[in-house]
């Protein structure tokens, strides 16, 4: 993180350039929600560009912050205690990956995984990015590149493959997209709803 200093209203400076958190995104985005910036510059030095864009927001942002990722970000990474009042709302209606540094607020959805240390938050965003499911890999930029090389740009099979194997408290028509998207390729599996658990996965 040498370097590179956390600037106020959710954007970090790097000699002369200044990533914003507000700026509409339409690459996979990785948003992160923290007081300082220190979390989202540790994520940049990790993750590779070409594959996801980390967004950095201040608590007071983060509505804001979450509509500019087109059309909802692929995962929220957050480490603050308390979450800001509706940002609670996105995770509940779309397939957004969460990943929490210290104990997740009791708002986040049933699939938040929480991290006591940053380097295993890490990890788990770098597998979530390099996931292969069935021959599926996460495209650059955004989608999913199918076998055969045919790109499906399904938000919420994105976030299926990264997920891979456990899924989302959703209901089943919210990944319409995603079985839409496999019609007609080489992937076997589906989106599916356990009837015990009602989570939604592929299998």
């Amino acid at each position: 993180m040498d370097g590179v200093r956390a600037e106020g209203s959710g954007a970090v400076q790097a000699g002369n350039v200044t990533l914003g958190a507000l700026a509409p995104e339409r690459d996979r985005a990785l948003l992160v929600l923290s007081r300082d910036g220190e979390l989202a510059v540790g994520l940049r030095e990790r993750l590779e560009r070409a594959r996801v864009v980390v967004k950095d927001a201040r608590p007071d942002e983060s509505l804001t912050a979450v509509g500019s990722c087109r059309p909802w970000p692929w995962m929220l990474v957050g480490d603050v205690a308390e979450l800001p009042p509706g940002i609670e709302a996105a995770p509940a209606r779309h397939p957004i990956l969460v990943l929490w540094l210290g104990p997740p607020p009791p708002a986040l959805p049933a699939h938040v995984r929480s991290f006591s240390r940053f380097s295993e938050l890490a990890d788990a965003a770098s597998r979530a990015l390099a996931a292969d499911v069935d021959g599926m890999r996460l495209a650059t930029g955004a989608g999913v590149e199918l076998p055969g090389g045919r790109l499906a740009r399904s938000a919420s099979l994105q976030a299926l493959v990264s997920a891979h194997p456990t899924g989302f408290n959703l209901p089943l028509v919210t990944f319409t997209s995603a079985a839409r998207a496999l019609l007609g390729s080489a992937v076997r599996l589906r989106p599916r709803r356990d009837p015990v658990s009602g989570w939604v996965s592929l299998g």
